[in-house]
């Protein structure tokens, strides 16, 4: 299985920042989305959703690059959601014991809703 080029666009809705990796997220991939998601937090976004539909992979390293955003986000209170996972990168979070750390959602809307926020 080959993966795409690893690359990271973002939006803000209202007050939440919704972050789209696209590839395989391991550990050069995952600074540009650490990067991404700090360059938000340190303009006062404290809500920041991130959209797996389009990440074909997650390795380790990317995984404990996600905890450090989540990491920064409690610092200030802040919350870090995900959507749109498949099944195996649910499965790996719930293996590894994460699943209780992060939210969880089926899709953005969701994830919106949880946070309060409506789309205009």
């Amino acid at each position: 299985m080959k993966s795409s080029p690893f690359q990271v666009t973002s939006r803000l809705v209202r007050d939440v920042a919704i972050v789209y990796p696209q590839g395989y997220l391991n550990n050069l991939a995952g600074e540009s989305l650490v990067s991404e998601c700090s360059r938000y937090a340190r303009a006062g976004i404290k809500k920041v959703i991130v959209n797996f539909r389009q990440t074909d992979l997650i390795n380790s390293i990317g995984i404990s690059l996600l905890l450090h955003v989540m990491e920064e986000l409690q610092a200030v209170e802040g919350t870090l959601c995900f959507t749109d996972m498949s099944k195996v990168q649910a499965d790996i979070f719930e293996m590894l014991g994460l699943s209780k750390y992060f939210l969880f959602f089926q899709d953005e809307d969701r994830a919106l809703q949880f946070l309060n926020v409506r789309e205009e």
